[in-house]
């Protein structure tokens, strides 16, 4: 089918052609094109990605998907030379037949030889106009020499004039020609993302990476990427590899699915296959369903994690109303509203990309809000610094930690209670010590010296010498061992008993779920559902928003 015939098939339509196609494609073109072999990569004491392998062969499409820091963009980045394997073997088929061992190539050196990506944040030269973006790609195929094009000798005049025609017959395709001249960065964000795969196409691969092409795309763009993606395999005879959160994009054109988890593929096969694969849905969700059915049992638990606490029953401590969060041309939020009562754990769940860590910096105020208001104790804090904020009881535990590697674990614990002026800072100090023991077995150690779990006890501690009234809590459990997540949710379980209201973004939605009082479910910066944390817990819908 011909590109432009492609582009207009209707989404269904084209998701039923990729169904007929699924199967025999992998039968009729069965050459390896690319083939990694128990690759691993270290970063100072972590361990990225473990012992990887992984084959492509010539003409599919793969999904390489897994929960928020299991190693895919790692993965990307030794596939194409940004990264530089520790161990293990990455080997190559050009279009020309040759075997090239790629581990340790440049970006530059694998381009050449058939191997294009995109990134998940957009690398456009955005004050080069749509053409020159194309062009730039376009440069590596050139004839002529540099006499030539010093001297303007026929053979370059020739070559300008292929290599110009080139780029507008991949830009009329992409139905962005008629923006040829303007400057990229001034480009409607999905016609940026689609500009990043022309200048990618543009350098004539036999692989492509496309590393989240999705991202901050509204569904009507998404429904154009997928029928894209699936056209430029068929006329471009490409073998593609993606990585992407939105599971009904993942599951609407991957012929096969890898799936990561602490750097580990956990599940290989067919879309459907791997939706109802216990280990993957534990990876994304946590062990929910092996759970949910002793919590409903427990009806006494149930009605205490649910009730609302009565003294605030009249007013929330945090009231968002119609959030909206734009990040240049995209938009993150679509106009969300939740409250959250004091006492509560409250929880935002969904899969990475659906707008939870966005949320907190709109509350927080780290991120400049497009419209919509915040509300706090009864006060707006809707275009306050994010100083002022935690000035009036409201802190935040970010995603990663952030703790100051190169300051003691007693020094990071004092900044915390930078803006107070009170003299009880130290005794909260030793009430830190008391609900975090380990920090202050190490309170002279450096931070940056800490294991994974004890820096995440020194960001909440940090973040409680404050003395907050409500804990914003980003991704606790990220790249923790499960017997320190339980730890960790026990300490918040405390931290909240011990008087300090909780709002928790969390990717594991059992454990999320399992401490919460209520939740709000995001899905692309809207709120599809809420209610009791415990009439989530088994909510079929929920595993269908983590895994479409």
């Amino acid at each position: 089918m011909p590109l432009r015939t492609a582009l207009a098939v209707p989404a269904a339509t084209a998701g039923l052609l990729l169904l007929f196609e699924r199967g025999g494609l992998l039968m009729k073109e069965s050459n390896i094109i690319l083939k990694a072999s128990g690759i691993s990569i270290v970063f100072g004491g972590l361990r990225a990605v473990s012992d990887f392998s992984c084959e492509l062969r010539q003409g599919e499409l793969a999904g390489l998907i897994g929960p928020n820091g299991a190693g895919k963009t790692t993965i990307f980045n030794m596939l194409s030379g940004v990264y530089t394997p520790s161990a293990g073997e990455i080997s190559f088929w050009s279009r020309a037949g040759a075997i090239n061992s790629i581990g340790r190539k440049s970006p530059a050196a694998l381009n050449k030889i058939g191997i294009a990506r995109t990134f998940q944040n957009i690398r456009l030269f955005g004050n080069l106009s749509v053409r020159e973006n194309v062009l730039i790609a376009l440069h590596k195929s050139r004839v002529e020499n540099p006499l030539d094009a010093l001297f303007r000798l026929p053979r370059f005049r020739k070559d300008e004039a292929r290599m110009n025609a080139r780029a507008e017959e991949l830009l009329a395709l992409f139905k962005i020609a008629d923006k040829r001249d303007e400057l990229a960065k001034n480009l409607p964000y999905g016609e940026q993302r689609k500009l990043e795969i022309v200048r990618a196409l543009a350098s004539d691969p036999a692989l492509l990476l496309l590393d989240e092409p999705a991202a901050g795309m509204n569904p009507q763009e998404t429904a154009d990427l997928m029928k894209l993606i699936a056209a430029i395999r068929r006329d471009f005879h490409l073998t593609i590899l993606l990585i992407e959160h939105d599971m009904r994009l993942v599951m609407g054109i991957c012929e096969r699915l890898l799936v990561l988890d602490y750097g580990r593929v956990i599940a290989e096969g067919f879309p459907d296959e791997i939706k109802r694969n216990p280990a993957v849905i534990k990876a994304y969700l946590g062990d929910m369903h092996a759970q949910a059915h002793a919590h409903e049992a427990d009806m006494s638990i149930k009605h205490e994690r649910s009730e609302v606490p009565q003294s605030a029953a009249a007013k929330p401590m945090l009231a968002v109303n119609n959030l909206k969060i734009k990040y240049g041309n995209i938009e993150a939020l679509h106009g969300i509203s939740f409250e959250v009562k004091q006492g509560e754990i409250i929880t935002l769940i969904g899969a990475n990309g659906a707008g939870k860590t966005t949320t907190l910096h709109g509350v927080s105020g780290i991120v400049k809000k497009s419209s919509g208001s915040v509300w706090f104790n009864g006060r707006d804090i809707s275009t306050m610094a994010s100083h002022r904020i935690v000035s009036l009881g409201l802190a935040q535990v970010p995603e990663g930690r952030r703790i100051f590697a190169n300051l003691s674990v007693k020094d990071n614990l004092e900044m915390g209670a930078y803006s107070r002026t009170d003299g009880a800072i130290n005794a909260d100090l030793e009430m830190a010590y008391t609900m975090f023991p380990r920090l202050k077995e190490r309170m002279k150690q450096f931070a940056g010296t800490l294991s994974g779990g004890e820096q995440q006890m020194l960001a909440m501690a940090r973040s409680l010498m404050a003395r907050p009234a409500l804990l914003l809590l980003d991704e606790p459990s990220m790249g923790l061992a499960p017997i320190l997540v339980d730890e960790i949710f026990a300490i918040i379980k405390r931290i909240n008993a011990a008087g300090t209201t909780v709002l928790l973004v969390e990717q594991n939605a059992y454990q999320a779920l399992s401490i919460a009082n209520r939740a709000y479910v995001l899905e692309t910066g809207v709120i599809i559902k809420s209610g009791h944390a415990c009439d989530l817990i088994s909510d079929p819908s929920i595993q269908e928003a983590y895994l479409g």
